[in-house]
């Protein structure tokens, strides 16, 4: 048994350590798979953001340069069909606070002025009194850009914090990998390792969708200028051609008219003016002077449009919550929140998303939950099966110790019936008296090996679960009579007095006779082999009316079983002692045999260790009707 425990511990070692490792992997597997969907829908989210920021940056690096003046002449149109420029109504968009220009010499123009030009660097501004609202963002703008302008931030550059992160870029900040180098491993200074060296799931992805298409429109941009004036001198060469001297040298001159009126433009540039405002402008050079137009965007507002084209009356806005502002440091705000910095001229605004765990994902609960349920199955069939092999190996060791007891209790009433009978035949035996008594000893060694026989025979019946003839009614205090005369010389012999007690006037109930009397026999065998050593050598049978039925109860002054063997006193081949050890004799088949035979007559067997001493077998017998007619 000893060896099956460490057999067993072995195997459940063996099986639970994969599992455990298995349930580990799994878990794994769940935070990748939650990561990734996270950061996917993350990147998602503010890949929108970018597009929504493209078309607006394709609208103003495609407008016209005189539209930041009041009044405008627009493209094709003759000279002084002047027009009212769309920028001097109030923005449409909620985050434009309002436009400018700076001019080569110093002047800011706003578009929302009638007059143009609102103020030199160094004089008061002079202008037509605009509405409220044109007035706040006019005063704005000059305090915001003009003070940017005439400060000496304007040539400074990004600050170092905004080497944190790269343009265009989303960085999962509880994943944020670390600055210096680690085992070799080459880390740029946005944070982000070589590209030879980044997985697929590292924290830092870069969007750089909106630079390359940004990129692109202004390559545009600046070759549909270029192309415009090209297009102008190309036909005036033509003309030039065709002409005279005169209509040359006048062709001469538009080229050189047109060649001044080309326009070079700068991309948009961004610069962050205090803590929520930033200010869009580029350079554009035309006839040989610089002008800077631009806009001045209210940070909070556009977020909150940014937030709208991206989200919307979308399901996702109940689990996303963004934020807004200038680039900061970053930190690891928690396993869920990501900061994207976006890309040039917005470059110095980061947008923060807290996402909530998204629905649809097992998480780690159903993992903890399948491996306690695999654990408790594998648990459960680890113990079944050791209760089985337990049984199986003990059974068959019983089984052992039952060849080895049939062998002794077979030879010794062979061994007594030979000697005696040898001794008879021999003529060794000179009295009558004591031929006698070796014929008594010859038969009853005699009877003692067919009950040992039979119930061998009895055990095996029972276990096939042969049936026997039907039950007949009748007094058990008559068949109880019978068997104690027949025991009684076996029983004296050993030392034991057999005292009987039956009750007048039993109840007739259903048993089978020659059950009974085995029943009764085992009984009494087992009683002399247990209490041969007690000091009071007695055997008590009482047969008494227990309600409509009749209970019989045999009891002997031996030392009991003991508790941990108790229960399992009817079990085949059970013997409470080692077969090496044991002192009394027998089979371990005498309490087996008289619970199935019993059960077979429709009785109940009980046992159990009377407090003044000894043990008490009880069958009770009902008086039902079912057994016989």
């Amino acid at each position: 048994m000893k060896r099956l425990r460490i057999l067993f511990a072995l195997v459940a070692a063996a099986l639970l350590v994969p599992t455990a490792l298995l349930a580990r992997r799994a878990l794994q597997s769940v935070e990748l798979e939650r990561s990734a969907r996270h950061e996917s829908v993350a990147e998602r989210l503010f890949d929108e953001m970018e597009r929504a920021l493209s078309g607006f940056l394709a609208s103003e690096e495609e407008r016209p340069f005189g539209q930041y003046a009041y009044e405008y002449t627009p493209p094709g149109e003759p000279p002084g069909a002047l027009r009212r420029s769309p920028l001097a109504e109030p923005p449409a968009l909620p985050f434009v606070i309002g436009y400018f220009q700076i001019d080569p010499d110093g002047g800011v123009r706003f578009p929302l002025l009638p007059e143009g030009k609102l103020a030199k660097a160094d004089a008061p501004a002079q202008a037509a009194a605009p509405s409220p609202q044109a007035s706040a963002a006019i005063a704005e703008i000059d305090r915001a850009v003009g003070g940017y302008w005439r400060s000496e931030e304007s040539g400074q550059k990004l600050q170092a914090a905004t080497n944190a992160q790269a343009p265009g870029s989303t960085l999962a900040l509880a994943e944020r990998p670390a600055e210096p180098s680690v085992e070799g491993k080459e880390v740029l200074r946005d944070g982000r390792q070589s590209a030879d060296q980044v997985s697929a799931y590292d924290a830092l992805r870069s969007l750089n969708k909106g630079v390359e298409q940004r990129a692109e429109r202004q390559t545009k941009v600046s070759r549909e200028y270029a192309s415009e004036a090209d297009e102008e001198v190309g036909s005036s060469a033509v003309n030039a051609l065709g002409d005279s001297r005169a209509e040359g040298r006048r062709a001469r001159r538009a080229n050189e008219r047109s060649r001044e009126d080309r326009f070079e433009l700068s991309p948009m540039v961004g610069r962050s003016i205090g803590e929520r405002r930033l200010m869009l402008y580029r350079t554009v050079v035309h006839e040989q002077h610089g002008y800077r137009q631009g806009l001045l965007i209210d940070v909070d507002a556009l977020g909150r449009w940014l937030e709208q084209q991206a989200l919307g009356g979308s399901e996702l806005a109940a689990y996303a919550t963004l934020s807004f502002a200038p680039l900061a440091s970053v930190d690891n705000a928690g396993a869920l929140a990501y900061q994207h910095r976006f890309a040039e001229p917005f470059e110095e605004i980061s947008a923060r998303l807290m996402l909530a765990a998204l629905p649809g994902l097992g998480g780690a609960a159903s993992v903890y939950g399948l491996a306690v349920i695999s654990l408790v199955v594998v648990l459960a069939g680890l113990g079944a099966l050791y209760r089985m092999l337990v049984v199986v190996v003990r059974y068959a060791e019983q089984r052992q110790n039952f060849v080895a007891a049939v062998t002794h209790e077979l030879r010794t009433p062979l061994t007594a019936i030979r000697m005696y009978g040898e001794m008879l035949r021999d003529g060794m035996v000179a009295s009558e008296a004591k031929r006698d008594e070796y014929h008594r000893h010859i038969t009853g060694e005699s009877e003692r090996l067919t009950r040992l026989v039979d119930n061998v025979l009895e055990l095996s019946r029972l276990e096939k679960g042969a049936r026997h003839a039907p039950l007949e009614r009748g007094d058990v205090g008559s068949v109880v009579r019978e068997v104690v005369e027949l025991a009684r010389p076996h029983a004296e012999a050993a030392g034991f007095t057999i005292r009987v007690d039956v009750e007048d006037g039993l109840p007739p109930v259903g048993f089978e006779r020659d059950r009974l009397k085995q029943v009764l026999f085992n009984l009494l065998d087992n009683a002399v082999k247990y209490a041969d050593g007690a000091a009071v050598k007695d055997i008590q049978i009482d047969c008494r009316r227990s309600g409509a039925g009749v209970v019989l109860a045999v009891r002997d002054r031996g030392p009991g079983v003991p508790m941990r063997h108790l229960r399992r006193i009817f079990e085949p081949f059970q013997r409470g002692e080692s077969e090496l050890t044991r002192r009394a004799k027998g089979t371990g088949l005498g309490l087996a045999l008289v619970r199935g035979l019993s059960e077979e007559m429709g009785a109940g067997v009980s046992g159990r260790n009377r407090p003044d001493g000894g043990f008490e077998v009880e069958i009770e017998f009902p008086r039902g009707t079912l057994a016989f007619p």
